[in-house]
């Protein structure tokens, strides 16, 4: 079988599906209380599902050709992703992501390769994954697409409680090699300005991405993002 452009470049990538649906199985075994109110048996119990409020459209940021999220960042949502941050509810996110691939399915054009914006040091560090990249993964599962940690991350300051021009500079970032014009998604739990999912874009591209698409699972209302300019 010949080989595409991709898996030349990157080689064969089956191990991080395993690994990724092992995981999964996993929490499937195991009880997993509900991250939102500590029902028993659900990542996310329907009750607090139901309670996520859908993100309003949004230009995307400069450099990113489409994006969407899922709930805008406020109450129920704000909450899961905190808890799922900060105290250790991936099973959460892995709950979620099928809204994500839903919301994705709705790209313009279908993505070659999934990437995410990836955490800090210091905070992988802490909390021993990245969950942005806990979402990448689950979401290349669900569109069938290969999943690629393309962007690095150099030090610096956290971009949570930056204020607004710190977040729009966003991260530092670096890029692995992309296949010339290749379509890339980048995956992130949250979107404040579109800082991050912008400096992303602008170094994919000039590692040799022809279309930059961005998903969150949620994103601060604008009316919050104006407040905090």
């Amino acid at each position: 079988k010949q080989k595409t452009a991709y898996e030349i470049t990157y080689g064969d990538w089956s191990s991080d599906v395993c690994s990724s649906d092992l995981d999964a199985l996993l929490t499937l075994m195991l009880p997993v209380p509900c991250v939102g109110c500590g029902t028993s048996g659900a990542g996310v119990c329907s009750r607090c599902t139901a309670e996520l409020v859908p993100a309003r459209p949004a230009p995307p940021p400069p450099g990113v050709d489409w994006w969407t999220a899922c709930w805008a960042y406020e109450g129920a949502a704000r909450e899961l992703v905190a808890r799922a941050k900060y105290r250790g509810g991936r099973a959460a996110l892995r709950a979620l992501t099928p809204a994500l691939v839903d919301a994705v399915a709705g790209a313009p054009i279908r993505p070659g390769v999934v990437t995410w914006a990836p955490a800090s040091r210091d905070r992988r560090r802490r909390s021993g994954v990245d969950h942005a990249e806990i979402l990448a993964r689950g979401v290349g599962v669900g569109l069938g697409v290969p999943v690629r940690g393309l962007l690095r991350r150099a030090p610096g300051p956290p971009q949570t409680g930056a204020g607004a021009d710190a977040r729009r500079r966003g991260p530092r970032l670096r890029a692995s090699a992309v296949p010339d014009g290749c379509a890339v998604l980048v995956i992130d739990d949250v979107a404040t300005t579109g800082g991050t999912c912008a400096g992303a874009a602008r170094v994919l591209r000039e590692a040799g991405a022809g279309t930059v698409l961005a998903a969150t699972l949620t994103r601060t209302p604008a009316s919050v993002t104006r407040a905090r300019r």
